[in-house]
């Protein structure tokens, strides 16, 4: 459920970027690319479980708890890397 999730995050990251001119394209375009970043790592992880027999995506509670806490890291590093390397105008 986790890679489901973290997939849906990533393309509505892409569209706000897309679609957004209020909050700046290099602001979306991070988050973007971060959330793309950990969905892509997550589906490896899930081709190898497959590959090794197991199921690739798990559907439980722990889960989807996994799948908040993953969101919830893909926005603080987000954030991060915007209070950290933001431009000063």
């Amino acid at each position: 459920m986790w890679l489901i999730v973290l997939l849906f995050f990533s393309l509505v990251a892409t569209l706000l970027y897309y679609v957004s001119v209020k909050f700046g394209p290099s602001s979306l375009a991070k988050l973007a690319l971060i959330s793309w970043g950990a969905t892509i790592m997550f589906a490896v992880d899930a081709v190898f479980k497959y590959l090794e027999g197991e199921e690739p995506i798990e559907i439980s509670w722990n889960s989807l708890e996994l799948s908040g806490v993953l969101v919830l890291v893909v926005l603080v590093i987000w954030l991060l890397s915007l209070a950290l390397f933001s431009r000063k105008h």
